[in-house]
């Protein structure tokens, strides 16, 4: 019989605020026999050998008689059977053992033993499997090393990257010991992990494995104190810290305690560590921190970066790379198991039945399934789905369960009766189940923190189990960029994971270096959590070199009780200052009654372009005396109209914020306005000599939207908050236009929009509509319509256009899908002094609008998000606001672009192909023209309602591999009305839809989206058994060109075609519109555009 055996305890004491324990002998595992034993009235057994020897004494009661047997070890142990081949004994209680004293000790007497045990007792011996050495891994090696090093220079916060599984947890035993820390407090995030790490100090782990070559034998093992309640008094801390080598708990509690609690802890410590330090901070946590200050502190983590996605603190001490990992052999290789489906519901039935397969495949009878979702709520309607499977028992453990519920839960687990769980946050940290290999995805995690975290829990390497499968729909993802790689078609988790975890460390490397070329700062505020606004002055300088360390001078006003705390990058030539300033409240005169004001305050010298950038917090001052002192008496504040050039190269610029300055007689009278129709007020006062103050609105430039704003007296800003290095990077790109000369500051601002409100639709035929930015930047799935009647649909499938109306008739809006429509009519209602809009439904089915967990009636969306309206002369119509585009220089579409095509044997009367793939059709044709082209990678049918386009041809440019340009064309077609000629009615539409091409373009996502559009509605179509969209190309191609545009460059070119147009018979009016869509295109996104038609 197999029998394993307790530890022996040396401390052991117990209150409320948890408990002290110290091992004076571990758990030993012995080989023997039981013989029934009587001792007086107490019935029991002894626990012999082979060779009749007696190992132990055993009863279910503490005997009564005495004297005990003195040849062996008395053990207790209640409801125990001995007529089993595995008996664990681990839950009894020593009566006598040799390593037990009469007397116990005081536990602070053990610690202050057990710490002058270690000095010179640790070995920094690797692991020599083939030799069976017991030793440190080459990671643990390297992460001891860089500690000691570091700590042997500074005393700065220290963090470790080592990937889950690689040994984090034995080396911060290791540092212990190879350290003689006098006290470390352990810090965790969960309850769970508490207890794992308390055991794991408490044991020493493997630094006190039989045959370790790392830890002398002599090495007494630490008093552990597990910390489960807050101490409420000084003296509470004082109980239990002082007997302890190490005490272990959770950041939510000792962020809980009261301020002297904390403050006794951070004084009795001399060493805090932190483990999983990727998650996010609570500001209590912080606080508690903050005030090991002149403490040693170390932070342990699988990635640098938090689950919010901020950087941590702390000097990067060691990173071990997660690529070592696995070609060290740390990691099991991850295989991807991906599910492709459109509809969520059938999406989660794939996912499970999937991981039941794989469950069915495992030859270890072992595998458990991890079956990840969002919510408790999700949780329990993933449960029931497989139960109904019926394959498998599945349990669920969550934070909506009670704590007896997920005990119960996780003992199916650990028994193996049950081999999937149901999980929100992973089990959390602390869950240690190696046979966790499957993970179902029903709902992604979007922190790369986590990720990594999660796979390293999944891929830790033992014999007796096989490669860990993760399984995701990837159809529908949405997640943060780096991990997108992770849940593309086709991804090899065993490169992208080591590719991802370099690369964010990397990043959060390249930014430490940036802010490392700085000098010592604020501790209490590091310089990376500065979030300056984008906004400065600029001067002119004329140094050589400027005088960074002169910047007090310039400083006035400054007494004894004001604090001033600087840095210098003499490299960047970057100086931060942040001032605290002690001053009176305005709301009284009381002297007595003061505050302190901080004010941070930034200076960028530009070397190449003699140019001094200045920020100051205060966001109202010229800084002057500072510059004077930092570049010299001659430096030239740049004002206006030098100071406009800022405004350059943005175009359709709509200017939100004017104010002007108007003379009246000797006075100059500052008025200031607000608003989308401000540029109305400045025609107004320009005829009565105004000058411009201070100008603010936003654009596009580079094919991306900007906002930028400047004062005449030197101020440029813009609606951004960046880090010290962004900052520095935003400042340097405006003064490379403020200095160059050949922009003209007085004609920047001339093709400037100028939005008015107005009280009657105008008498212009209007030719698209669009839907809001507040629909335009959320994904097709995460906008949907309902209502009475219909069945929930996904703006995929819904359209918007604007009904035919007269001039002086309403207008009516429509929104439909293929199987219902809403007609809605816009109200313009104005007033004597003021202007306001609304939408009314006029008929068909009353909708609803949600967006993410938010529901409205779609009349009241418009109301408070009103789409836009393109009329035929490029003006606009948002609500009641109107804007007029400057035609001036608009010349019309130039003929000889116009590229005729024969249409001959194709009825130009027929627009599209139909599922039957109709010949003689536009639409057939242009797809044949298309199909003698072999560049193209992808041709699709897009034809219905809520198209991308009619026909969208997809081309990657593979010219640089590492990252390709994908290449999208959409066409645009449209029956002629007639014979071609000159009729302008044939080109309102497909100018419309040519104009509303943009959308996709709006942000990065909805370039992406693009693709999602197409798979989805081709999903659709299939799935009621039409043929495929794909006129070239497949599905798998598409959703590789998807994950592609996550990282690529998407480019658009948009095709009219219309062959009731005539190349040679072209009107005026034609041509205007065709030049108002190209300028349209051009000036937003830099859209190339090209108009098929007839000779």
């Amino acid at each position: 019989m197999q029998v394993k055996l307790p530890a022996v305890l040396g401390v052991d004491v117990k209150s409320r605020l948890g408990r002290v324990r110290q091992i004076a002998a571990p758990p030993t595992m012995i080989d023997c026999r039981a013989v029934k034993y009587t001792l007086g009235k107490s019935v029991g057994h002894v626990l012999q050998n082979t060779s009749g020897k007696n190992l132990l004494y055993l009863f279910p009661t503490h005997p009564k008689t005495t004297p005990l047997p003195s040849d062996a070890p008395v053990l207790v142990a209640k409801d125990v059977s001995v007529d089993v081949d595995e008996l664990d004994l681990t839950e009894g209680t020593w009566v006598t053992h040799p390593a037990k004293e009469a007397e116990p000790p005081r536990a602070a007497t053990v610690a202050i033993a057990a710490r002058k045990s270690w000095p010179r007792a640790f070995n920094f011996a690797e692991e020599d499997p083939g030799n069976a050495v017991v030793g440190l891994r080459k990671p643990q090696t390297g992460a001891l090393h860089a500690i000691h090093a570091h700590w042997s220079t500074s005393s700065e916060s220290a963090t470790v990257v080592m990937p889950t599984g690689t040994g984090k947890t034995e080396t911060m035993l290791a540092i212990l010991t190879s350290a003689c820390c006098e006290r470390v407090l352990v810090v965790v995030p969960t309850d769970a992990l508490r207890s794992q790490i308390a055991e794991k100090f408490e044991t020493l782990g493997l630094l006190k494995v039989p045959g370790n070559a790392v830890l002398a034998e002599q090495a007494l093992r630490p008093v552990v104190g597990t910390l489960t309640s807050k101490p409420k008094t000084i003296e509470e801390v004082d109980s239990i810290f002082r007997s302890c080598n190490v005490v272990v708990t959770t950041s939510h509690l000792v962020g809980l305690c009261e301020a002297d609690v904390q403050d006794r802890m951070a004084a009795l410590c001399t060493h805090l560590f932190i483990d999983e330090a990727h998650h996010a901070e609570a500001p209590t946590w912080k606080t508690f921190r903050e005030r090991f200050g002149d403490k040693l502190v170390l932070q342990f983590t699988a990635t640098p970066f938090r689950e919010d996605g901020q950087a941590m603190d702390g000097k990067l001490v060691y990173v071990y790379p997660l690529r070592k990992a696995q070609q060290e052999g740390y990691f099991r290789p991850i295989r991807f198991h991906a599910v492709r489906e459109f509809n969520a519901t059938n999406g989660d039935r794939k996912i499970a039945m999937a991981a039941l397969d794989e469950l069915d495949a495992d030859t270890t009878g072992k595998h458990i399934v991890m079956a990840r979702v969002g919510d408790t709520h999700r949780a329990s309607a993933i449960l029931a789905l497989y139960q109904s499977f019926a394959r498998h028992r599945a349990v669920a453990i969550h934070s909506g369960m009670s704590p007896q519920e997920q005990q119960a839960a996780k003992r199916q687990l650990f028994d193996g009766a049950a081999r999937v769980v149901v999980c929100v946050d992973m089990l959390g940290e602390g869950f240690d189940l190696p046979e966790l290999k499957i993970a179902a995805f029903h709902d992604i995690r979007k922190s790369l923190a986590v990720t990594l975290q999660l796979a390293g829990r999944f891929t830790r390497a033992r014999l007796d189990l096989g490669d860990p499968v993760f399984i995701a729909n990837i159809a529908l993802v949405d997640v943060r960029d780096e991990l997108r790689k992770l849940y593309s078609q086709d991804p090899d988790w065993n490169v992208l994971l080591p590719e991802l975890s370099a690369a964010a460390i990397e990043a959060e490397q390249t930014s430490q270096e940036f802010f490392r070329g700085f000098g010592v700062f604020l501790d209490e505020v590091p310089l990376n959590d500065l979030r300056p606004a984008a906004s400065m002055v600029v001067y002119k300088t004329n140094c050589a070199n400027w005088t960074p360390k002169l910047f007090k001078r310039g400083m006035r006003g400054l007494t004894s009780r004001d604090k001033v705390f600087h840095t210098l990058n003499e490299v960047q030539n970057t100086l931060v200052v942040l001032t605290a300033t002690d001053q009176g409240v305005r709301w009284s005169d009381v002297e007595s009654i003061r505050e302190t004001v901080w004010e941070l305050f930034i200076a960028v010298w530009d070397r190449e372009r003699a140019l001094l950038y200045l920020h100051g917090s205060g966001l109202n001052g010229e800084y002057k005396e500072i510059a004077k002192a930092l570049c010299g008496q001659d430096v030239q504040l740049i004002v206006a109209p030098e100071v406009f050039r800022c405004f350059h190269g943005v175009k359709r610029l709509i200017l939100n914020n004017v104010g002007l300055n108007e003379h009246l007689g000797r006075q100059v009278q500052y008025t200031g306005r607000m608003g989308s129709d401000v540029e109305s007020r400045i025609g107004q006062a320009a005829r009565r000599g105004a000058k411009r103050a201070v100008l603010a609105g936003g654009g596009f430039e580079h094919g991306a939207m900007v906002s930028v704003g400047a004062a005449k007296r030197g101020r440029v800003w813009s609606n951004l908050r960046l880090r010290v290095d962004t900052f520095a990077a935003w400042a340097r790109a405006v003064g490379a236009k403020i200095a160059d000369e050949t922009i003209d500051p007085n004609t920047v601002l001339a093709g400037t929009l100028k939005p008015e409100p107005v009280g009657r639709v105008p008498a212009i035929t209007a030719v698209a509509i669009d839907w809001s930015k507040e629909v335009l930047e959320r994904p097709e799935t995460g906008c949907r319509f309902s209502g009475p009647g219909i069945t929930e649909e996904p703006s995929t499938n819904v359209d918007i256009e604007m009904l035919a109306r007269e001039p002086a008739d309403p207008l009516l809006i429509r929104v439909f899908s293929d199987r219902w429509e809403s007609v809605l009519r816009l109200e313009l209602l104005p007033t004597d002094d003021s202007f306001d809009f609304r939408f009314v439904h006029v008929r068909g089915v009353v909708l609803n609008l949600s967006l993410g967990t938010k529901d409205e009636a779609l009349a009241e969306f418009f109301t408070n998000n009103p789409p836009i309206i393109w009329f035929a002369d490029g003006s606009s119509l948002e609500g009641c606001e109107f804007t007029r585009l400057p035609t001036d220089d608009l010349q019309p579409y130039d003929a000889d672009r116009l590229q005729a095509l024969d249409w001959s044997d194709v009825d130009i009367r027929a627009e599209s192909q139909g599922e039957a793939r109709r010949a003689g059709t536009i639409q057939h044709n242009i797809i044949e023209r298309l199909q003698r082209n072999p560049a193209y990678d992808v041709i699709f049918d897009d034809d219905g309602s809520n198209e991308a386009a009619d026909v969208v041809a997809i081309t990657v440019d593979r010219s640089t591999p590492t990252v390709p340009r994908i290449e999208v064309e959409l066409y645009h077609l449209k029956y002629a009305g007639g014979e071609p000629g000159r009729r302008l009615e044939d080109l309102y539409v497909v100018c419309g839809q040519a104009q509303r091409s943009t959308s996709w373009l709006a942000n990065h996502g909805r370039r992406t989206d693009l693709f999602t559009h197409l798979l989805s509605r081709n999903d659709q179509r299939v799935q009621r058994g039409a043929p495929t969209r794909f006129e070239r190309g497949s599905e798998e191609l598409l959703l590789q060109i998807r994950e592609m545009s996550r990282r690529s460059d998407v480019k658009l070119k948009v095709y009219v075609v219309q062959p009731g147009l005539s190349k040679a018979q072209a009107s005026h009016g034609q041509l205007m519109l065709l030049a108002v869509t190209e300028r349209f295109l051009s000036d937003t996104y830099e859209i190339p555009f090209i108009v098929m038609c007839s000779s």
